[in-house]
């Protein structure tokens, strides 16, 4: 299994425990960086059923993610398209038809920084599915280099989702900032139990067809 996977799992498992002050109080990655080290030391217990349902509900969502963002035209057939993700087979654009070139970069989820992103070329259409490190480096760069569509697709019960979405409308004002007020957002409920909030720069919809959308708000 990837180091990657089990260190988001084991971050969610703690947001979802109320774990939220703890986590905080040091950052997500030192956070993964000890759950996973007291891991590998046997020092704590991993369900491995229970991490097998979350990892097919992860690909899930990052697939209807991804599906939302094609069937909402933010996705161009043409044009290069660079997905922030943790692991290289789990990505939202999996699946999906698009006959311009389809990239990742990977990087551990969470709010977090590095002094050396994993990639430097962002010319084309950035996609973020969730919270990753770097993230706003890689978006500094598609502002000036390309476009983007960033946000996350998850349950609206779940604890994780709304420490996401927080972290997201506060990243709404600085991405206005930084594109003069050229970011859209759109959130909408799915499904009555799903959640997605969606930024969006440089692009022009064309609906290719309906979305399951219960309650839709855009605002830019």
């Amino acid at each position: 299994m990837a180091e990657n996977l089990i260190k988001r799992y084991l971050l969610e498992k703690a947001y979802e425990e109320g774990k939220a002050q703890e986590i905080l109080a040091v950052g997500d990655k030192t956070y993964q960086d000890i759950m996973f080290d007291l891991l590998k030391q046997g020092e704590i217990e991993f369900n491995e059923l229970k991490f097998q349902l979350w990892l097919k509900n992860l690909k899930s969502r990052k697939m209807l993610f991804g599906s939302y963002l094609k069937d909402c035209g933010y996705l161009s057939q043409e044009e290069r398209i660079i997905e922030v993700t943790e692991d290289e087979n789990i990505c939202s654009t999996t699946g999906l038809f698009l006959k311009g070139k389809k990239e990742k970069i990977i990087e551990n989820a969470g709010d977090s920084y590095c002094t050396r992103p994993n990639q430097n070329d962002l010319k084309g259409h950035l996609i973020i599915n969730g919270m990753y490190a770097n993230q706003l480096i890689y978006l500094a760069k598609s502002c000036s280099n390309g476009s983007f569509t960033v946000g996350y697709y998850g349950d609206s019960d779940s604890l994780y989702t709304q420490r996401v979405l927080e972290y997201y409308k506060r990243l709404k004002k600085t991405l206005q900032t930084m594109t003069n007020n050229g970011c859209e957002v759109v959130e909408d409920s799915i499904l009555s139990k799903d959640k997605i909030y969606v930024l969006t720069y440089n692009t022009k919809p064309i609906i290719e067809k309906p979305a399951p959308v219960i309650t839709r708000c855009s605002e830019r």
